[in-house]
């Protein structure tokens, strides 16, 4: 019963090809370029690795962002095309779980971060309990200050329950704003120094879709978005155009 996964919301480029509790093969690269030329030849060369035709493929997982713009939209393209075709259900999973899940054995606060720029970062937090590794900040996007208060709520909420309150910072977003992580946090601060754990994995979104897809969780094909959690630049700008434009404020438009 192999299964894909797929992800493109970031610099990385990852797939994986596994079963229920067994990762048959996985391909990653970081060039943060030209995803949309590399995504299919990718896929094509691990199935060959593995000798699994597209045709005995059970499911598609994909993360569905949050991320970059562009990157997500290839991914959820590509998999959704791949789902239609072959027949077969199609799950979306957060791409923030893929590179928190690196971090499961974690005693504190995982936050990973996607650099946003203009100091803003796609986040979420987790924690993990005695029996899982659990979200406790949906996925967002924040501006620094409000992450940080975020932050120091639940640590605040750790320290009356005599819980660690350290924070591992991981992802992009984490390096580009190290200074003011370190400045909000001091010692309480971590942050990935192994490069090969500060990426998301396809593997790991095996982990968490495989589960869902045999529950019987699946998307709709057809409906099926990238969680972009913002407008595109281009479109943000054509919309505060339209709102500010003298036309729009005659027609009683906002």
């Amino acid at each position: 019963m192999p299964y894909l996964a797929m992800d493109t919301a970031t610099g990385t480029l990852t797939v994986a090809v596994g079963e229920p509790g067994v990762l048959l093969g996985e391909a990653t690269t970081n060039l943060k370029r030209n995803h949309s030329n590399r995504l299919m030849p990718l896929i094509d060369v691990l199935l060959d690795d593995i000798g699994i035709q597209p045709e005995n493929l059970k499911g598609i997982i994909v993360g569905h962002g949050p991320g970059s713009y562009t990157g997500v939209r290839i991914g959820v393209a590509t998999a959704k095309m791949m789902a239609w075709a072959l027949n077969i259900p199609l799950l979306g999973v957060s791409s923030l779980d893929g590179l928190a899940r690196n971090f499961l054995a974690s005693d504190g606060i995982v936050c990973p971060m996607f650099d946003a720029r203009r100091k803003q970062a796609y986040t979420a937090l987790y924690e993990r309990t005695e029996c899982s590794f659990r979200k406790t900040l949906a996925d967002s996007l924040l501006p620094l200050d409000r992450l940080f208060s975020a932050i120091h709520s639940r640590q605040d909420e750790r320290r009356n329950a005599q819980k660690p309150v350290s924070v591992l910072f991981c992802g992009d977003g984490a390096q580009a704003y190290r200074q003011e992580i370190k400045e909000a946090f001091g010692d309480d601060a971590y942050f990935v120094e192994c490069a090969a754990l500060d990426l998301v994995r396809a593997g790991h979104l095996l982990d968490i879709g495989i589960p869902r897809l045999l529950a019987g969780e699946k998307a709709d094909i057809t409906g099926f978005a990238p969680e972009y959690l913002q407008l595109a630049e281009a479109e943000a700008k054509w919309l505060s155009k339209q709102t500010q434009s003298p036309e729009a404020s005659a027609d009683g438009r906002s």
